[in-house]
């Protein structure tokens, strides 16, 4: 084998990059701390942070473990809530006209009796038109929804870091997120240069060998790091890497955002909310000290002015005064995110347009897989193709996912819901896979190779917006209805027990608030694989 890599330039500041720099500072720990490899972050005086992701997915609370980061801590400075679940409402409506409202939760039964839930449902819990005759499919299969309702935190107070009684993740402010990792990453053997990138140098094998810095001049080059966001400046600019839309697949390429005071600054919700909208949709992330919320539409049906008053009508009271700002979201990803001796992360990398907070989970599954497949100095090519068709594999399957809560809706009531649902192409997999559950009910052998979105997040999101009908079918009958009765009773036995031991949310964020002093962030000592955090 080749001479190990004794430098990492990651080039980008923010979430992405500071993740990148304590993970591979924490993963290569010895190295780093005697400098044997070395990690530098160059990061922009002059660029800001878009701050993508106060809205997390569920392996969050793992990724911050593995950085050392305390969770009270993170807690305290991020403004950060707890997450169950995120909430869809008004995608679809059901068979009166009203709007249907459901869970994608964080926790659920898998299986009943070695049976598919969903096909329990089917037979013994909705009608032909796939209307539920009780509660709906999430609220039979997980404690979340009514969590959710309860505002319920997800452990008890008084807890340790990092402790539950079910699986959550977080809502937080992502910028301060990056100034927690800023800290920490210098105190693994990070360093830290502010400096602009004027130009970018290859060698004679179209390699990176120097980048030429605004105050600094030449800075040579070993392993870089991409993580300029939208911009993509060392992928793309430099080494003319590709971009590849997903526009077919994905009609919004806009957000306006703004940050909104609570109603009730004690009555916080443990959910994201996505709501349909007339050209996309309004997300609502409630974090301790206020709310982050915004419009996520396509500038083929509404102009800027159109979405802000669209949003602010929704919002109410909370956005008066309030002056979203508009960004142009990149829809889909670099084609290789491995070039030469270049790799992208994050926005850099790609976005899917953030209604199951992939972003920062998408860096953090990258960052497994690239010490995975980490390089010699020779950058062997066969180990950069080997990552690249992982992360092709990651965002098919998140694009699959993305898509199907569009395409499997019943809106139709503005041009934009019309054309979803008549104009854009389907994903070859989701394709043959909606074709597949007009007779079945989605199960792990469905999905191949997977790593975020499990069989349980495609139940909930096809029964939620009413794609299977009920009626008979064998593994119900296998299962048998009474059966199904006792567990159903088992499971409120189980969510009562919940709503009663656990705290309401605000009152336990307020305790884990209120713990501990000021002093700055502890390193932490745990136990290391970089495998397997999901």
């Amino acid at each position: 084998m080749a001479k190990p890599i004794e430098s990492i330039t990651i080039v980008g500041g923010g979430t992405s990059g500071w993740i990148a720099a304590c993970y591979l500072a924490r993963i290569f720990g010895e190295k780093v701390r005697t400098q044997q490899l070395k990690i530098t972050v160059i990061e922009s005086p002059d660029v800001g942070i878009i701050g993508v992701g106060e809205s997390t997915a569920r392996p969050m609370s793992d990724l911050l473990r593995i950085l050392g980061v305390p969770e009270s801590e993170f807690i305290k400075r991020c403004n950060a809530t707890f997450k169950l679940g995120g909430l869809f409402t008004n995608w679809d409506f059901d068979t009166n006209g009203k709007p249907i409202t459901w869970v994608n939760p964080f926790f659920s039964q898998t299986d009943i009796n070695g049976f598919n839930p969903a096909a329990a449902f089917a037979s013994f819990a909705m009608d032909q038109n796939g209307e539920p005759t009780g509660e709906d499919f999430t609220e039979a299969i997980s404690v979340c929804p009514e969590m959710i309702r309860g505002r319920r935190g997800p452990r008890a107070i008084g807890a340790q870091d990092y402790q539950s009684d079910i699986p959550y993740s977080y809502h937080m402010d992502a910028v301060e997120l990056a100034a927690i990792l800023m800290e920490q990453g210098k105190r693994l053997g990070v360093r830290q240069i502010l400096d602009h990138v004027n130009d970018v140098k290859l060698d004679e094998r179209g390699y990176v060998s120097d980048l030429t810095l605004k105050e600094n001049g030449d800075y040579p080059v070993e392993f870089i790091i991409d993580a300029t966001g939208f911009a993509s400046i060392i992928i793309g600019k430099a080494l003319g890497e590709p971009f590849e839309p997903y526009k077919k697949y994905l009609l919004n390429d806009r957000a306006a955002v703004a940050q909104l005071p609570h109603e009730d600054p004690t009555k916080i919700e443990p959910t994201s909310r996505a709501t349909g909208m007339n050209a996309g949709w309004s997300f609502r992330v409630p974090l301790f000290n206020r709310v982050g919320s915004g419009y996520i539409y396509s500038s083929d049906f509404i102009s800027d002015d159109e979405a802000i008053a669209e949003f602010k009508a929704l919002a109410g009271d909370a956005a008066k005064g309030a002056e979203p700002r508009v960004i142009r979201m990149r829809i889909g990803k670099t084609r290789r995110s491995w070039v030469k001796n270049c790799v992208a992360l994050g926005l850099s990398s790609g976005f899917v347009e953030p209604l199951e907070a992939t972003a920062i989970y998408s860096v953090h599954v990258a960052l497994q897989w690239l010490v995975s497949y980490f390089p010699d100095s020779d950058f062997d090519p066969a180990v950069a193709a080997r990552y690249n068709k992982m992360i092709d594999g990651l965002y098919n399957e998140i694009i699959d996912f993305i898509a199907l809560l569009f395409c499997t809706g019943n809106r139709e009531d503005t041009p934009y819901w019309q054309a979803v649902h008549n104009d854009m192409e389907i994903p070859p997999r989701l394709k043959e896979n909606l074709e597949l559950w007009r007779s079945t009910f989605p199960d792990d052998l469905d999905l191949g190779t997977r790593t975020f979105f499990t069989p349980t997040s495609y139940r909930s999101a096809l029964m939620g917006k009413r794609f299977f009908k009920g009626g008979d079918n064998m593994q119900a009958a296998a299962l048998g209805e009474t059966n199904w009765k006792k567990y159903l009773e088992l499971r409120k036995q189980r969510t009562q027990g919940l709503l009663q031991k656990l705290p309401d949310h605000y009152e336990l964020l307020k305790n884990i608030r209120g713990e501990g002093d000021k002093s700055p962030i502890a390193f932490q000592s745990f136990s290391l694989t970089h495998g397997g955090f999901n």
